[in-house]
């Protein structure tokens, strides 16, 4: 097997990205701005595993990183602001790259990409966790079939509330607050709209509020809709609530508000479930709906992006240019591969 790198390697996600791989059979390198941390979980791997030292938004620190590998896993955010050192030295070593970001504007900017990746024989596979990875292969799914396209999608990404949250992803929801999000039928705010979802067991009926994902870019052409809505809730209800008021009360939040935030996170914690699940509903005109979900932990959202980068670092799949990870993968394979590894699909 050849050798793949995961920047970020030792972090929540990260973590399981890199043990699939190792257990895949890939010669894993963990790289990371903490030598420490990604030597320890190189060790925690075994042998021949190993790591470096290396900050994904620096060019010449990425290039001693991806020397001699075949895949580079981006697990390391926050993706808002990560740039594209990253997707310029991969393009310069000949090297595939997959990442587990669900940030709508690095979705755009590895998209962007494409034509170069492309031009070097090369895939950039983006996106390759809950959302759009799952939600569009959950969605490509539920649209199986159909003679005409559906009008609305609405993707809902629920939290579990045993669900470690990393400083990156706190600050990912905090910069959605109150802000105006871009959506094929107009603008929407940001945990606004309040809408109640049934989602599958065991959470049950759930109120949700308005997010950013890069459906909003991908769905309208994926599905034919003309409605797209991006939906996000907590199992924690004063979580919910929280966010909820101050996206009423302002759009000017910063790395404060993610701090205090984080803190009451961590107070709640370790309650609930792990994971959470990924609901995708479509619906027609003349009043036909279609349902399909994933319900899992942690390790459900890293998958796609463990397959993705372990796919091209075998050489199993070639799709030159930037890709998501169902159609890197096939969304029908994608999903097999999940229920595979314990995570079934729900319908209707």
């Amino acid at each position: 097997m050849r050798p793949a790198v995961v920047f970020g390697g030792y972090g929540a996600f990260g973590s399981h990205v890199a043990r699939e791989l190792a257990r895949m059979g890939h010669v894993v390198t963990i790289a990371g701005r903490d030598h420490r941390r990604a030597q320890a979980a190189a060790a925690a791997l075994g042998p021949p595993h190993r790591a470096v030292a290396a900050d994904a938004s620096d060019r010449e620190s990425c290039r001693a990183a991806l020397a001699g590998q075949a895949v580079a896993a981006s697990c390391a955010g926050p993706f808002a602001s990560l740039g594209e050192a990253l997707l310029q030295e991969c393009v310069a070593a000949r090297c595939h790259y997959a990442d587990i970001a669900d940030d709508r504007a690095h979705a755009a900017r590895v998209r962007s990409w494409g034509d170069r990746f492309g031009a070097a024989g090369l895939t950039a596979a983006y996106g390759c966790s809950s959302l759009p990875g799952l939600s569009g292969a959950l969605a490509l799914l539920a649209r199986q079939g159909a003679d005409a396209p559906p009008e609305r999608a609405r993707v809902t990404l629920f939290i579990g509330n045993d669900n470690p949250k990393g400083p990156a992803a706190i600050r990912s929801a905090v910069s959605v607050l109150g802000r105006p999000i871009r959506a094929p039928q107009g603008a929407v705010r940001g945990f606004a709209d309040r809408e109640v979802v049934a989602l599958p067991p065991p959470f049950g009926l759930r109120a949700v509020y308005n997010f950013d994902g890069p459906e909003y870019d991908l769905f309208p052409e994926l599905l034919g809709v003309s409605t797209v809505a991006v939906k996000v809730g907590f199992e924690s209800r004063l979580a919910t609530r929280v966010f909820a008021g101050l996206g009423r009360l302002s759009s000017r939040y910063g790395n404060g508000t993610a701090r205090i935030l984080s803190g009451l996170g961590r107070l709640t914690g370790r309650t609930g479930h792990e994971g959470g699940a990924v609901l995708v509903e479509l619906s027609w005109s003349d009043g036909t709906a279609r349902r399909a979900s994933l319900v899992g932990d942690q390790r459900m959202a890293s998958l796609p992006c463990a397959l993705a980068a372990g796919a091209l670092a075998s050489g199993d799949c070639a799709r030159p240019g930037a890709a998501t990870a169902y159609e890197l993968l096939g969304h029908r394979e994608l999903l097999q591969a999940m229920a595979a590894c314990g995570y079934p699909v729900t319908r209707g």
